[in-house]
């Protein structure tokens, strides 16, 4: 008898057991359900119960501490995320640093942020997330060098995340690299069409481009305040003469050349050219030129040895003017319209450019 209500008593404490972590588990990930909803302090409520069942439960330590970012608490925020870096979880050790880091940057201390990711990189080796959180707090900085340093080495590791390839276009633009800028965004464009930044980035590429003017106010742009943005603007518009100076192995004074040359030629066609054939025709000019150059250079790096190469094979393509439909669909509304009525032209060109050769073009 004795002996059975031992085993008996084994088991309850099992089963107790068994359904407090499937409880764990549950409340986690009802608050994650929250958290994508927006709902994020309720979602923080089921992080807590979660930690009632087991306190050293770092999953529900860091969705809360994501939670708290999202609600703007950073000392929260960045308390939560220290229990986990503390805690040594490697499978979540990066995005802690990352949260970490924003919390602090949002409080005002970039240079406490950089240096907790410095630490995360130590610890975890090179990762995407934290040399691209690296590279948005030097570009808080101003420090274009050392966001070009760290954005590189972010796409580096992941050539299939958008917001790399955005910022990388931004700090280019302002260190007056504004035809390698311009590559740099229709990459981004090619990973992330359809969004609101999106639309604000071609509105931007256009401005790069020449074919629009800038307005007072310029665009809004992700990653910075746009009091900064207005500060460190370069102005590269339509009645402006951007840099035109040999740099990377580029003669810039070609490339202005041949988009004033297009505008002009357009200009003469009609006084008031579709903007749609505009950017298709200029960005033509642009990457004709850049082509043939590319044949004459004899410099080694990422602009000559991936972004020209990778943009000729879609020039030179049967989808040239559908990648423009494509990375056009968020600012100009016939090129949507195009998009929804074209849906086996699209689908074509989508799956071309998934498995084709020219996703399988690597820089060195």
């Amino acid at each position: 008898m004795k002996k059975t209500t031992i085993v008996f008593l084994l088991f309850s404490l099992l089963l107790n057991s068994a359904f407090a972590q499937k409880s764990e588990q549950t409340l986690i990930e009802e608050g994650i359900e929250l958290h994508d909803k927006g709902q994020y302090q309720d979602a923080i409520k089921k992080y807590s119960e979660a930690l009632k069942i087991n306190p050293k439960s770092t999953i529900a330590t860091y969705e809360m501490a994501l939670s708290y970012l999202k609600l703007k608490k950073y000392k929260d925020a960045s308390k939560y995320s220290s229990i986990v870096i503390n805690s040594n979880d490697k499978s979540l050790s990066v995005g802690a640093y990352c949260v970490k880091s924003e919390a602090l940057a949002e409080m005002g201390d970039v240079d406490k942020a950089i240096d907790w990711l410095k630490e995360g990189l130590a610890k975890n080796g090179d990762d995407y997330l934290l040399h691209f959180n690296l590279a948005i707090n030097y570009y808080k900085k101003n420090d274009l060098e050392n966001t070009l340093t760290h954005v590189k080495k972010s796409i580096d590791y992941n050539k299939s995340a958008g917001s790399p390839f955005l910022l990388y276009a931004y700090a280019l633009k302002d260190s007056g690299l504004w035809v390698q800028s311009i590559l740099a965004t229709q990459m981004f464009l090619l990973l992330e069409p359809d969004s609101p930044r999106s639309k604000n980035a071609f509105q931007e590429l256009l401005q790069t481009m020449l074919i629009t003017s800038t307005t007072d106010t310029p665009v809004e742009r992700s990653f910075i305040q746009q009091q900064l943005y207005r500060n460190k603007s370069q102005n590269i518009s339509s009645g402006n003469i951007p840099p035109l100076s040999i740099e990377q192995g580029l003669n810039r004074n070609l490339v202005y050349h041949a988009i004033t040359s297009t505008i002009d030629s357009l200009d003469k066609i009609s006084p008031e050219p579709d903007i749609f054939m505009t950017f298709a025709e200029v960005n033509k000019s642009i990457l004709n030129i850049l082509d043939q150059e590319s044949r004459r250079n004899t410099e080694q790096n990422v602009f000559w040895n991936f972004y020209v190469p990778f943009f000729a094979e879609i020039l030179k393509s049967d989808y040239y003017l559908t990648f423009c439909r494509y990375i056009s669909v968020s600012h100009i509304p016939e090129s949507l319209e195009w998009w929804n009525n074209n849906q086996t032209e699209a689908e074509k060109f989508k799956q071309w450019f998934e498995e084709g050769d020219v996703r399988q073009k690597k820089e060195p």
